[in-house]
């Protein structure tokens, strides 16, 4: 009980200010979260680390809000003149590990204020079964954007669309020529070259 009061006050202290330094602190508890969360994926898909190839997994995150009553809160850290990072105290996390035959789905939300991880849906889907996929970039209001969102939604025969967020970022009040980070690339690059290779082995 001590400790989750003591993590209850950093966090509102930490997130006091919507802008300010980095602190080493936060990641580790972050990453605390994403480690419980990592572990329930595999509980809930009922696979181990032998049903997934050495690809290794892609890990998403974006801000959603979990505690009704209490709502998201952010911070601008300035990693240098020209970048900054968002971070915020609730999350929704998307992870997507690459089977031999199949894709594997693990979602959940996730508040680091407590430790807390829920709401956890799971889902496998054979390459096969992808019949298309779709890269979108827009703005939250065209004419006066606050966040950058870039999306993949996965189109299957059966009707559903899987979707991803790749992207939830302050917009910087400056149109990119390029649209696509390097990291952002990378993902791509990785789950475009993965499926098709696997819908081609069909």
């Amino acid at each position: 009980m001590k400790e989750r009061k003591e993590r209850l006050k950093w966090f509102a202290k930490f997130f006091k200010k919507g802008t300010g330094e980095a602190d080493p602190q936060f990641q580790v508890y972050r990453d605390e979260v994403h480690e419980i969360a990592f572990k329930r994926a595999f509980e809930l898909l009922r696979i181990s680390e032998s049903d997934v190839t050495k690809e290794q997994p892609i890990i998403l995150l974006a801000p959603e809000q979990l505690d009704k009553r209490s709502k998201v809160r952010y911070k601008v850290v300035l990693e240098d003149e020209k970048t900054a990072d968002l971070l915020y105290d609730q999350a929704l996390i998307t992870m997507l590990l690459f089977g031999e035959d199949s894709l594997f789905f693990y979602q959940a939300n996730l508040d680091y204020r407590y430790g807390f991880v829920t709401n956890d849906v799971v889902s496998e889907v054979s390459y096969i079964d992808i019949m298309s996929y779709q890269t979108s970039f827009e703005y939250d209001d065209i004419e006066d954007p606050l966040f950058e969102i870039v999306d993949l939604d996965l189109f299957l025969y059966d009707g559903r669309v899987v979707h991803f967020n790749l992207r939830f970022r302050l917009f910087n009040g400056t149109e990119e020529e390029l649209v696509l980070n390097e990291t952002e690339k990378l993902v791509l690059d990785k789950f475009h070259k993965i499926v098709r290779e696997k819908k081609r082995a069909f």
